[in-house]
This record gives structure tokens, C-alpha cells and sequence, in this order.
């Protein structure tokens, strides 16, 4: 995957993402012109220039941060990571009255505390400015001029720019949640993940604030899950190119579709659909989504064939009185009334899955919030499934024979 061509212009850049999408976030990177790609564990490496990160911050719809490394070295005390932290010209990046943050992970030995490595790169930094100017930097946790990210595996210590400033699943068209709200780069994921195409109906039958079938509207609409946003990272940063940026935003505007998918977003609880509806309003898509306040289990499908997106209730963060009797229910509900639809389904109930009583095509692990989650897939034949491998096995010989 590694391309041989690059400019001076070009720089490394990482997105980061949830556990289980790293190949959904290879994809958007390849399509939006990424270069030199290379996934790693929650994460996915890559260059390109400055319009591009501003392009990735905008566009990338499974993407949590855009970090820009700047710094490598190795540490094996607290001494040496303050000493090699104060090294650095940070002057090149911060004027005496600019705000910093730093934010840390750590899985090391030598490095056990995140704040704490937190806590000793703002010193070394302001240490530094102290030194050569006799004046500390203002820490904003907020809203930082410039906001450092470190990451420390074993003694390597690789720091990095954040791009992003707040984590890009913060939308920004989410003013309601409910119990258990799923994240917007995952809810982006399962739609990705679920191949659904925008001709075909698209239903969240159990739609909690509206989330998935919010990202399921901007997919399909080619909006960028950005647009929203009021500010990023970058916009702080010294070398922040605002013609460029106004280049990259209307031209990716211009780019958006007026197309009307079937998106139909449902939800047995009218206090969570009337959430749903106004973030629905707020990303400007509520025209492009039904919604519906019906149960799952009274819903009838309109085509033959389509896409559900399930989340339903895990018994963790929404109580339930008896789970498995509620996943049969799913069940049975699929092999009854949605023949030629695939559904996707994710929770974290291994236990409660079982009782959907159906085999999964495909299976993954995902991650929502800290649950540790699966994502399954089940493909629902119209009639039974010999009979549908003998239709495809006849298509199949009739095509020869043509």
C-alpha cells in the first residue's frame, strides 16, 4: 500500500478510531486521496498535505482524531522523558501567550500514569519557555492553541499535534441523547460496514436519538459529518491557512447530493423519537428520514429487499426483564416478515444473541463506548435457504448455457 511518490509538502498524519474499524477508515482514506496507508491497532497511518488534513478532519465520517506526528525518542525514567520533552523547540509552535493541553496514553513498564506523563511534558514545556523568555504558558484544557498528544509504547515516546481539537464524533447536530447513546463514529461504521446502498430501504427500528439513521442520511447525501462543527484543532494553529480551508469547505459542499433514500427511523418510546427528530433537524436531514413511532415488532417491510440496522437494549446501561425472551423476539420477527433483507445487529449480550436463533453470515468485534461489543450480520432468504442456493445455483447455470 505504500506509494513511492511523495513533495516536500507532504507529512505523516494518523487517524485514530474504535477497535474494529480500522479497514472501514483504510477505505474513506483511499477514496478521499490519502497516501501511503498503513492500518494499525485502532488506528490508520498516512500522508498527505496541509489541504488534505484539513479534508480529513472534514470528510472522515469513522475517524475519532487526525494527530500529526512531530517527535520521537526514546525514555526509560521520568528524568529522561522531562529532559528529551524540553528539548524540543516548542517555541516553534507557541508564542509566549498561546494555551497548551496535553493528553496522554501510556502502556509501559517505566510509564504507568497517563496524567502523570501528562503532567511532566507541561512542565518540560513550560520549563522550556521559562528559560528563554521568563514566562510560563497558560494551560486550556478547553481551547489550547495547540493541543499535545502523547503516546508512549514500552520506552518509545512519539508525540504528536492534534488536528482535531475535540474528538470527531462530536458532530455537532446531536442537542438530545438518550440512556445509552451510540457513538456517531460507530453508528458511521455499522452503516459502512453493512454495505447498504442508498437505492434499497434503510430501517433503525430501534432508533433510541436517531443516530444511525442520521450518519445512514449524511452517507448518502455525501455530507460531511464535519460540517457541523464550528472549529477544529487547526484553526488555532500559527500556520492556519483560511483560504484554504474556505477552498476545501466549498468544494466539498458543492459536492453534496439532494437525494431522497427511504430511511425509516423507529422507536417504541416516544421520548427518545421526538430526540431523534430534532438532532434529525439540526444535521438538516430530517426531510430525507421517516420517522416512525411504532414498535420493531409491528413494523412491515414496503420492498423486497433492504438493510436493518439493530441496537438494541444490551441489559447493561438499559434494564430489561427478560433479555432473551426480547433478542427470540428479533428473531422471529426477521424470519417472519423480512425475507430478502439483511439485518445488522450489535450488542454486547453474548448471552441474549444466542437467542436471536439465527446463524450470522459474518461476525466482528466493535466497541461501543467501553462495552466490548459484536456486530453481526444476518441474511434473511425469501422462502427457505436451500430453496434460495437452488434459485442462485439455476441463475448461475442459466448464465453459462447463455
Amino acid at each position: 500500500m505504500k506509494d513511492k511518490k511523495n513533495t516536500e509538502h507532504d507529512f505523516e498524519m494518523k487517524a485514530t478510531t474504535f477497535h474494529g474499524l480500522e479497514d472501514v477508515l483504510v477505505n474513506e482514506l483511499m477514496k478521499l486521496g490519502a497516501r501511503d496507508i498503513v492500518p494499525f491497532k485502532r488506528g490508520v497511518s498516512f500522508t498527505g498535505d496541509k489541504g488534505f488534513m484539513y479534508k480529513a478532519n472534514l470528510c472522515l465520517r469513522t475517524a475519532l482524531k487526525v494527530l500529526v506526528p512531530i517527535y520521537s525518542f526514546t525514555a526509560n525514567n521520568e528524568h529522561e522523558l522531562y529532559e528529551k520533552m524540553k528539548e524540543y523547540e516548542w517555541e516553534e509552535l507557541l508564542n509566549t501567550d498561546d494555551t497548551l493541553a496535553i493528553n496522554a496514553t501510556v502502556n509501559s513498564d517505566e510509564f504507568n500514569h497517563s496524567l502523570y506523563v501528562s503532567q511532566k511534558t507541561k512542565d518540560a514545556i513550560c520549563d522550556r519557555f521559562v528559560d528563554k523568555f521568563d514566562v510560563r504558558p497558560n494551560v486550556d484544557l478547553d481551547r489550547p492553541t495547540v493541543r499535545v498528544y502523547v503516546h508512549i509504547f514500552r520506552n518509545q515516546v512519539n508525540v504528536s499535534l492534534d488536528s482535531s481539537g475535540d474528538s470527531l464524533f462530536k458532530r455537532g447536530y446531536r442537542v438530545d441523547i438518550d440512556t445509552a447513546p451510540m457513538k456517531e463514529v460507530l453508528a458511521a461504521g455499522m452503516v459502512l460496514l453493512s454495505n447498504w446502498q442508498p437505492h434499497l430501504p434503510l430501517i433503525d427500528g430501534m432508533c433510541g436519538s436517531g443516530t444511525l439513521g442520521i450518519e445512514a442520511a449524511l452517507f448518502a447525501n455525501n455530507i460531511p459529518p464535519g460540517v457541523f462543527r464550528e472549529e477544529f484543532g487547526f484553526m488555532k494553529w500559527h500556520d492556519y491557512d483560511k483560504e484554504l480551508w474556505d477552498t476545501i469547505y466549498e468544494s466539498t459542499i458543492n459536492r453534496i447530493k439532494d437525494d431522497m433514500p427511504n430511511i425509516i427511523s423507529s422507536d417504541i418510546d416516544i421520548v427518545p423519537l421526538e430526540m431523534a427528530k430534532r438532532n434529525g433537524a439540526v444535521a438538516k436531514v430530517d426531510d430525507v428520514i421517516q420517522y416512525e413511532h411504532i414498535s420493531f415488532f409491528d413494523l412491515m417491510p414496503t420492498k423486497p429487499h433492504g438493510t436493518i440496522l439493530l441496537n438494541p437494549p444490551y441489559d447493561e446501561r438499559i434494564k430489561m426483564e427478560d433479555t432473551n425472551a426480547f433478542y427470540k423476539q428479533i428473531g422471529d420477527k426477521l424470519k417472519k416478515d423480512f425475507g430478502g433483507w439483511t439485518c445488522w445487529i450489535i450488542s454486547s449480550n453474548m448471552e441474549a444473541i444466542k437467542s436471536i436463533g439465527l446463524h450470522p453470515s459474518k461476525k466482528m468485534t466493535l466497541f461501543n463506548a467501553s462495552l466490548e461489543c459484536k456486530l453481526l450480520k444476518y441474511e434473511m432468504y425469501s422462502g427457505s435457504k436451500k430453496a434460495s442456493k437452488q434459485d442462485k445455483a439455476t441463475e448461475r447455470n442459466a448464465r453459462k448455457i447463455v
